[in-house]
C-alpha cells in the first residue's frame, strides 16, 4: 500500500467519531396510558432530539407491530406519545423503545384493559400527595404489587412551591446526585431561567426510579390539584397555568381531552363503566369569594359536561375522578386566606351537583378524590334510614337499590409525604342527609402529636377499587391501606363493598 492511501485511510478514521451524533438514549422509563379505542398511549421521553418507535407484541408471540415514528424536540420538551393500535382485550403486551439510529430499550410489559362497553373485571389504585422531600418509602412497589389494572394519581405529583418555589424561581438542580457530580468536576451549576423549565425540573426530580418501574408497567391515569398547578390553593387566576398543562402533558401520556385549549378534563370507559375526570383548576372563582351563582370551581362548561354525561349514561356504576374531596371535612385554608379549597369551600356548585343527581335520580355515582391527607369514605345525598347490608369492625356493605341517589366520596391521600393528618368528625352530621356520613377511621391510624425531633414519620395512604360487573349482583370493593409506622407495612384499615 502506497504511503498516499496510508495517509487518507488515517483521516478518514480520526475524522468518523467526529461526525458521529451522540447516541439517543430514554430520559426515564416510558409511561403507559389508558386504552382508548384498542389503542394505547405510550409517552416516550429521551436526552436528545430525534425520531423514535415503539415495537410491540403479545407475550407469547413472535411476531412484532411497530407504531409511526415520532419526533422527538426542544418544544416539546423531548417527548412524544406513540400509539400501540388493535390491541385485544384483557392481554399482556411487551414492548421497546426503537431509535432511529437503530438502538432499542429494554424491554416493558402491561395488560391492556377489558372490553369497552361489556360486564368485566377491573381494579385501580387511587391516591394523591408526592413530595420528592419523603420519597423515601417505596409506596410504588406496594402498589405494583396489587397488580391493578390501571393507577389513578389525583393531583399534588409534584410541589411546585416546595422544596425550591418555581414561582420565585429559586435556584435548584434536577437532581441531587448530578450537581454533587458536577461540583466535584468544577463546572458551573446555573439557575433556572424560565418557570417552564422549573416545571420541567420538578417532575424529573419527583418521578424517580421506583415511580418510573411501576408507570412503565400499568397504565397511569391523571388530574392535577394545586401544587402541581403551580401553588397552594391555586385557582383560574394562576399566571403560569398554561405552562403548568404543557409541562403536565409532557409528562403524562394523552389523555381525551374534552376542551384542548383549556382545562385537562376528560372521560373515558372501561369495561361497562363511564370514568369522568374532572380539573379543579383551571376554570375555579378564588376560594375567598362569596358563595353564589358566580362562584364555581369546575365552570359552566365543565359543569354541564359531568352533570349531562351522568343523566346520560346507562352504566350501573358511574366514576367521578376528583383533585379535592366532595365530603364537609375536607378543606385546605393553608394558604392563610378565607374559605376552603374543597367542595365544601363551593356550597354552590357542590349542592347543585348533588341536586342534580337527586332530581334525575342517577344511581351509583362513585367520587374518588386525594388532597385531604387522610384516608375516608362518605356518603352524600343519602335518605334516611341509613341501612348497611352487613358491617363489622373492619367493613361495611351497602346496596345500591337501598341508596338511591346517595353519592359516594372515597378520599385516599397521602401518596408519600409526611404522616397522613385529619379532620375530626362533627357528631351532629352524622345524622344529618344533607351532609355526609363517615362510615370510617381506625383509631391507631388517626393522627397523633409528633415532635419535629425525631423527625416526623414518613405517611402513605392509598385506596384500591375492584369493580366487577360479570358477576349477580355486580360490586365495588374499595380498601384504603395506611402505613404502619410500627411495622412499615401497608396495612389494610378498612373495606367499604356496594353491590348493584
Amino acid at each position: 500500500m502506497n504511503t498516499r492511501l496510508l495517509r487518507i485511510s488515517a483521516l478518514i478514521i480520526t475524522l468518523i467519531p467526529l461526525g458521529c451524533d451522540k447516541p439517543n438514549e430514554l430520559l426515564r422509563a416510558p409511561v403507559v396510558g389508558i386504552v382508548l379505542d384498542n389503542q394505547v398511549p405510550i409517552l416516550i421521553k429521551a436526552t436528545d432530539a430525534g425520531n423514535v418507535r415503539i415495537e410491540y407484541q403479545k407475550l407469547d408471540a413472535e411476531n412484532s407491530a411497530f407504531t409511526e415514528w415520532g419526533t422527538l424536540s426542544e418544544t416539546n420538551g423531548l417527548s412524544t406519545n406513540l400509539y400501540l393500535n388493535n390491541l385485544d382485550d384483557g392481554t399482556e403486551y411487551r414492548y421497546r423503545v426503537e431509535f432511529e439510529d437503530g438502538k432499542y430499550s429494554e424491554w416493558d410489559q402491561f395488560r391492556s384493559f377489558p372490553a369497552v362497553g361489556e360486564p368485566g373485571r377491573f381494579s385501580f389504585v387511587f391516591s394523591a400527595c408526592l413530595r420528592e422531600k419523603y420519597l423515601g418509602f417505596n409506596i410504588f412497589e406496594r402498589i405494583e404489587q396489587v397488580t391493578p389494572t390501571f393507577v389513578a394519581l389525583l393531583g399534588d405529583q409534584m410541589y411546585g412551591d416546595y422544596d425550591g418555589d418555581l414561582n420565585t424561581l429559586e435556584e435548584y438542580s434536577t437532581n441531587d446526585s448530578l450537581r454533587k457530580k458536577m461540583l466535584a468536576e468544577g463546572e458551573v451549576i446555573l439557575s433556572d431561567k424560565t418557570v417552564l423549565q422549573a416545571f420541567r425540573n420538578k417532575y424529573g426530580r419527583v418521578f424517580d426510579e421506583n415511580y418510573q418501574k411501576m408507570a412503565s408497567r400499568f397504565p397511569i391515569m391523571a388530574t392535577w390539584d394545586d401544587h402541581d398547578f403551580g401553588k397552594d390553593n391555586s385557582d383560574g387566576g394562576y399566571p403560569y397555568k398554561a405552562e403548568a398543562k404543557r409541562v403536565f402533558k409532557e409528562n403524562y401520556p394523552a389523555y381525551p381531552y374534552e376542551d384542548e385549549e383549556g382545562g385537562i378534563y376528560y372521560k373515558f370507559s372501561i369495561s361497562d363503566v363511564d370514568v369522568f375526570v374532572l380539573d379543579a383548576r383551571w376554570y375555579r372563582v378564588p376560594m375567598q369569594d362569596a358563595e353564589g351563582e358566580e362562584k364555581t370551581m369546575l365552570g359552566d362548561e365543565q359543569l354541564s359536561w359531568l352533570l349531562n354525561g351522568l343523566k346520560e349514561s346507562e352504566a350501573a356504576v358511574k366514576i367521578v375522578f376528583s383533585s379535592v374531596s366532595l365530603n364537609d371535612y375536607g378543606g385546605d385554608t393553608s394558604s392563610g386566606r378565607g374559605g376552603f379549597d374543597s367542595w365544601m369551600g363551593y356550597k354552590y356548585e357542590r349542592t347543585k351537583f348533588l341536586s342534580f343527581i337527586e332530581e334525575n335520580q342517577i344511581h351509583g355515582v362513585l367520587v374518588f378524590s386525594g388532597d385531604q391527607h387522610y384516608p375516608s369514605a362518605h356518603i352524600l345525598n343519602w335518605q334516611a334510614p341509613l341501612n348497611a347490608v352487613s358491617h363489622s369492625e373492619k367493613m361495611i356493605e351497602y346496596s345500591l337499590h337501598d341508596l338511591g341517589s346517595a353519592v359516594f366520596d372515597f378520599s385516599a391521600s397521602p401518596l408519600n409525604y409526611k404522616r397522613a393528618t385529619g379532620h375530626p368528625l362533627i357528631p351532629e352530621n352524622q345524622e344529618n342527609p344533607a351532609f355526609s356520613f363517615e362510615i370510617f377511621r381506625p383509631n391507631w391510624a388517626m393522627p397523633k402529636e409528633t415532635a419535629e425531633d425525631p423527625p416526623l414519620v414518613i405517611g402513605s395512604v392509598f385506596g384500591l377499587a375492584e369493580v366487577d360487573t360479570e358477576s349477580s349482583p355486580g360490586k365495588v370493593s374499595v380498601a384504603f391501606y395506611e402505613l404502619n409506622p410500627e411495622t412499615e407495612e401497608m396495612a389494610e384499615i378498612y373495606r367499604i363493598g356496594i353491590t348493584f
